[in-house]
């Protein structure tokens, strides 16, 4: 039997007795599970340089950060950081959006590529007139690089009384022209802002390109009926997508020996992943056929958990269904979860990276398990404290596969083997692992180890497009007392487990929960990279 390894793909090929040749997509194919080190990262995760501490004792070992306004990577790791921190790893990353053609938030782990503007004047806000100058911007140019002259302005008011519907704002802009947000063309008006009424039905954003450095604002109100809630001056991408994932890949400069300035710092590693998906199975599998660079989707943010913004519609999971639907395509597609802005909530990316090595070549590595899938998606349980808050380590759970193994029979894989352990046992003690495939959920074992024997077709071939797998680790009760027994935790779908809780409280925005609080999760959930069979 001869085996070969394409690295950058992640695909096995395998010549069996009967010379038929296989390619199976196995992220965990080179993965020596007796010396692996486990290292918890993020993909999209915001924080400012004074949460790096907060992070690293959360236990995270690897902090590409992600910001925008601008979208600007914070990579190198400051040094004192990195001097209190020895072997803490890093790599740049940034969120990139506001395409001219597309809605699509991304991130580009492991890229230099810096976009946007973001100013929030520091004014007060009850007294007319705000007047403020945006300084130091870009002048738009036509014939060159066009969309760095483009902003957005953002200015939001409300009523001072309760019921008004009064409220207005005068609004004049000098150094800028409104303009159209797909093509930069001015209105009919040639987009001059000045003395222009603004109601409480207004929009709320104008798009502006700078006709000079300076963009002077003024606002005019009466502070007894109306009051700013907002104002600011922010810029994206503002380009079509597949020129801003171009640029993110690859770069547009180069230096005098025709390497690339900006782009993904090791070209073997990192990549795009799409966030927060919303789009249909089509538009993703466009942005996945763009490059093999573009890695997968977000399938856990803590904003939405699985997906939806109320619990109606978080109840039908649209992030998760998504993956699969994606998978059952044929499209490798890796899952991520993130905690996005949520600094205390659930979400992380578990590498597994070979052990030792110096800090350079471990960051190196760390991207090269991005772009291979050599991870897996951890949703911690949230540790409380005394007071029903969320407490230190938060969600950092030591619960991780410790085994993902397809044997083979005359070069045939014919089943799946699985092995979990590092549960804390003392609130945790039940663990159960499921199996799906383009056919749903299809296996199910209570255990910390498992077999899944694949369905075959006649001609031998594996006769399912792709298997993942799911661990959880639960205890035996919930809400204050329920039994939760394995055929009832086994009755319950990933959204339901996520949401399985003794107390309710403040883990970051998740839209769906408002004032009564987000369940503080009390089970670990794993969730492994699908292997694709042809």
């Amino acid at each position: 039997m001869v085996k070969q390894r394409v690295a950058v793909l992640g695909v096995l090929l395998v010549t069996g007795a009967s010379w038929a040749v296989e390619a199976v997509l196995d992220p965990y194919y080179d993965v020596d599970w007796d010396t692996v080190t486990y290292l918890h990262s993020f993909s999209h995760q915001h924080a400012t340089q004074s949460r790096l501490q907060t992070l690293r004792e959360m236990g995270y070992g690897h902090l590409p950060v992600s910001n925008y306004y601008p979208s600007k990577p914070l990579y190198p790791l400051p040094e004192d950081f990195r001097r209190a921190n020895p072997g803490v790893l890093g790599a740049p990353n940034a969120e990139q959006h506001s395409t001219t053609d597309s809605p699509v938030h991304f991130n580009a782990i492991g890229s230099y590529y810096t976009t946007g503007y973001g100013e929030t004047p520091r004014v007060q806000r009850d007294r007319s007139p705000i007047e403020y100058d945006f300084q130091g911007l870009h002048v738009f140019d036509p014939a060159c690089e066009p969309w760095r002259g483009i902003y957005r302005l953002d200015l939001s008011f409300a009523a001072v009384t309760k019921g008004g519907t009064d409220a207005s704002v005068l609004l004049t802009v000098d150094g800028a022209r409104q303009v159209s947000y797909k093509d930069f063309s001015e209105p009919a008006d040639g987009g001059i802002v000045r003395d222009r009424v603004l109601t409480l039905s207004s929009a709320r954003s104008l798009t502006l390109k700078a006709v000079a450095p300076t963009m002077r604002v003024r606002i005019v109100f009466d502070p007894a009926v109306a009051r700013v809630t907002q104002f600011r001056l922010m810029q994206g991408t503002y380009r079509p997508w597949r020129d801003a994932f171009r640029a993110a890949l690859d770069g547009e400069t180069r230096d005098a020996d025709g390497r690339p300035v900006a782009g993904l710092m090791f070209p073997e590693g990192g990549g795009i992943t799409i966030n927060h998906p919303t789009e249909p199975v089509s538009r993703v599998a466009g942005y996945l056929d763009f490059d093999a660079r573009v890695l997968g989707i977000e399938v856990w943010n803590q904003h939405e958990m699985f997906g939806g913004q109320t619990l109606e519609r978080a109840a039908a999971l649209p992030f998760y269904t998504l993956w699969d639907e994606v998978l059952r395509t044929g499209r490798r597609c890796f899952g991520f979860f993130v905690k996005d802005h949520c600094l205390f909530g659930r979400g992380r990316n578990v590498l597994l990276v070979p052990p030792g090595g110096d800090v350079a070549s471990r960051e190196r590595q760390a991207l090269w398990a991005y772009r291979n899938g050599c991870f897996f998606g951890l949703v911690g349980a949230m540790s409380v404290g005394a007071d029903g808050k969320p407490a230190a380590p938060y969600d950092l759970s030591g619960f991780r596969f410790t085994r993902m193994t397809l044997r083979r029979e005359e070069g045939r894989p014919v089943s799946l083997e699985v092995s979990v352990d590092g549960a804390d046992t003392q609130r945790r003690p039940n663990m159960q692992i499921r199996f799906l495939t383009d056919q749903g959920l299809v296996h199910v074992v209570d255990g910390t180890a498992a077999t899944f024997a694949l369905p075959q077709a006649a001609d031998g071939r594996v006769a399912c497009r792709y298997v993942r797998v799911e661990a959880f680790a639960y205890p035996n009760t919930h809400s204050g007392g329920q039994v939760l027994t394995p055929a009832a935790f086994a009755a319950l779908n990933v959204f339901q487990i996520a949401r399985l809780h003794d107390f309710r409280g403040d883990s970051g925005v998740v839209y769906m929960d408002g004032d009564s609080g987000t369940p503080l999760g009390i089970a670990d959930m794993l969730f492994a990279q699908p292997i694709l069979f042809p």
